[in-house]
């Protein structure tokens, strides 16, 4: 970790330009993330999926160095920024390529994610639940290794995707309207999900209470402070405002979750699935899985240009990780006191 003005961002990449340029806000607003002042840092929209035109105000908190929309989108807007596509919910078109990259993603899954779900040491046959599960590929996997799996997804079209391709019970609910029964699960993950919520503290309780004594929690956000936010600023694939309305310095996100009654066990900026890709996307959109898929692009070549930016990329993110400066914050945490 770094002092305050060097893990700030390049604010030039965000500021207004001669093209977008509005007026700004005065004043302050209230961080989302612990209650500090936050002062305007800039003004932007989509840059990278280019699905809406919605402008937003960037505000970077004095105190624990996290950067947040103000005001937030209403709940209505929000909806608006999902494309079809984004959840890559569509069946994909059979293929030599098309098979590759699924049997990337089943490595990415094995090599990373995998490894953070050994270093939680639950018990055999744990209750796990994944929140944001998406069209249910994580969890398939970890049912696989002998879990009982459960998903929540809020989108229609990759909940169904879950239940018909995978078998996975997921309920379709808001997070902030999920109300589970108290000591439910062993285990609760959400990844790259806590960024996208108006209220990440309310997610944070409910899933104290639905854990059983010990159980543990396992999530990954951006890490704006990274490497990679500095040098690509509004460019970054992490960035993705207006659908991500917080980001969290590594150290404010383990101060909030011990906070809401964790206590963190580990915490490290290295992804191996999320940190490469995100610098390879900010450098090449194109190529971007998602990004192709919401605009129906096909084609090898961008795709293998993607693929290998992105191994070429891996050993600079490995050892900005290892100096604190990786793209994406993982985090494991457990809970504190009895039933």
């Amino acid at each position: 970790m770094r002092g305050p003005q060097s893990n700030t961002p390049n604010q030039p990449d965000l500021m207004d330009s001669a093209e977008t340029a509005r007026a700004k806000p005065s004043g302050s607003a209230e961080c989302p993330v612990c209650g500090g002042t936050g002062a305007y840092f800039g003004c932007f929209g989509d840059t990278f999926y280019r699905v809406t035109d919605y402008r937003a105000d960037l505000f970077r908190c004095a105190t624990c160095r996290s950067h947040f929309i103000w005001p937030q989108p209403t709940r209505e807007a929000i909806a608006a920024f999902y494309p079809t596509g984004y959840w890559r919910e569509r069946e994909a078109s059979p293929g030599l390529l098309t098979r590759a990259q699924s049997r990337y993603v089943d490595l990415m899954l094995n090599w990373d994610l995998m490894s953070w779900v050994r270093r939680m040491n639950l018990p055999a046959g744990a209750h796990y639940l994944d929140i944001g599960c998406s069209r249910g590929d994580w969890l398939a996997l970890i049912r696989r290794a002998g879990f009982q799996v459960e998903g929540i997804e809020a989108d229609p079209r990759a909940a169904a995707y879950a239940r018909d391709h995978h078998g996975i019970s997921v309920s379709e609910v808001d997070v902030d309207e999920w109300s589970p029964e108290p000591g439910s699960y062993d285990a609760i993950s959400f990844f790259h999900l806590l960024e996208h919520l108006r209220k990440p503290r309310r997610l944070l309780a409910t899933c104290h209470g639905a854990l059983r004594p010990g159980g543990k929690i396992l999530l990954r956000v951006p890490n704006f402070s990274s490497w990679q936010g500095r040098l690509f600023g509004a460019r970054w694939k992490g960035l993705e405002i207006p659908r991500h309305l917080l980001h969290f310095h590594p150290r404010a996100l383990a101060a909030l979750v011990e906070r809401e009654g964790f206590v963190v066990e580990r915490l490290s900026t290295w992804a191996l699935r999320d940190g490469p890709p995100a610098a390879a996307s900010s450098l090449y959109p194109d190529g971007e899985p998602t990004r192709r898929e919401i605009l129906g692009r096909q084609g090898a070549f961008p795709v293998l240009i993607y693929l290998g930016l992105t191994w070429m990329l891996t050993p600079l993110e490995r050892l900005a990780a290892l100096c604190g400066q990786g793209s994406m914050t993982t985090l494991i945490a457990r809970r504190k006191g009895g039933a």
